[in-house]
């Protein structure tokens, strides 16, 4: 999964990536330089199949993070249509907002920025509709003609000021627009980055902010960036004995990732064994099959069945033997739709 942070300059953007990736690129310069990171995914089921199982190898999912330069509202002038080639190869979204400061308006910020991806979108939309317009004129090529009526429906729908995520279409019209990777169509996480002493407020705040949540579209996580960057730097001890001081169960970098995951659609399956332990990103409703060609294309075409195992069954019962004699493996075909956590060993025949 790739997911694109974004926000004003000066907003904990950099900050919150630092968080994410344990690095420690420069904040608060208004740089207009982007920043990469990948990360391995924290997942305990993982570290718990790799405890029984004493791998040679444990692999988690990994995330790749950009660190975009911030929006400054001024339009082109901005960069942010410059940078928006790099946002486009996302698979969401996170909108970083500043809710620490005294002068901070998060009700103004969180809908300015999403006009700034509406006016991306809609030059993209302009400049496409234009040239598409032109090519059938000029050769009496019809085959465009649906995409130039979605355009259009597209190009209407954005100067009305609305996201095109919330624009209902067809399958097949999904299918013809997904080149164009527009940027409002993208499920978005806005990261509402609070002072420490607000902590204790955090559930109040999301409240307070959840007439922006809409499901599968956009969701909201309560972070304070700063803490969050801290707890990076620190060894495993003192982490936890920082965040017991503060009240924090688990870092919110994590709690942004699950989310990330849900309005994303992903889920992980795991396989383990001597050789390895692993997480594997699937879409929600992956069928078996499928699944398998995630891990080998010759695990897909020689599908036979898939031996499925409950996360929570093979941690109480330890071994794939002792699981087969109480009868809590199953066998699936095919069409099997794989389940978050599920244990898969998969059987095939090439």
């Amino acid at each position: 999964m790739k997911l694109g942070i974004i926000g004003k300059p000066q907003c904990g953007k950099t900050t919150i990536f630092n968080a994410a990736s344990g690095q420690q690129e420069a904040v608060g310069d208004y740089s207009q330089t982007s920043h990469r990171a990948i990360i391995k995914v924290p997942d305990e089921r993982v570290d718990k199949l790799a405890e029984l199982e004493q791998p040679k190898k444990v692999t988690h999912a990994e995330i790749e993070f950009l660190d975009a330069p911030g929006f400054t509202g001024k339009g082109k002038e901005s960069g942010a249509l410059e940078i928006s080639h790099d946002l486009r190869m996302m698979d969401a979204l996170i909108m970083v907002i500043d809710a620490f400061s005294l002068q901070s308006d998060p009700q103004r910020y969180i809908p300015s920025l999403i006009d700034e991806m509406i006016l991306a979108d809609l030059t993209v939309v302009e400049n496409n509709l234009e040239k598409k317009s032109r090519r059938v004129k000029l050769t009496g090529d019809k085959s465009g003609i649906r995409e130039i009526e979605l355009l259009q429906t597209c190009r209407d729908w954005l100067e009305n000021e609305k996201s095109l995520i919330e624009l209902d279409l067809l399958p097949e019209d999904e299918k013809l627009l997904r080149g164009y990777t527009f940027l409002s169509q993208k499920p978005l996480l806005i990261v509402l980055n609070i002072a420490e002493e607000k902590l204790p407020q955090a559930d109040d705040i999301y409240q307070q902010y959840s007439s922006f949540v809409s499901k599968g579209m956009r969701e909201i996580a309560v972070v304070c960036g700063k803490i969050e960057a801290e707890l990076v730097t620190l060894d495993h001890d003192e982490r936890a004995e920082f965040m017991s001081d503060l009240g924090i169960s688990t870092p919110a970098v994590e709690q942004v990732i699950q989310k990330s995951y849900s309005l994303v659609g992903l889920i992980s399956f795991l396989t383990t064994g001597k050789p390895e332990t692993r997480a594997w990103t699937i879409k929600a409703g992956t069928i078996a099959q499928k699944a398998a060609g995630v891990i080998h294309s010759d695990i897909e075409k020689g599908f036979i069945r898939a031996e499925v195992t409950p996360f929570e069954d093979y941690i109480e019962y330890k071994t794939l033997a002792a699981l087969r004699a109480a009868g809590k493996t199953r066998l699936e075909g095919k069409e099997y739709i794989v389940r978050d956590g599920d244990v898969i060993l998969f059987r095939f025949n090439v």
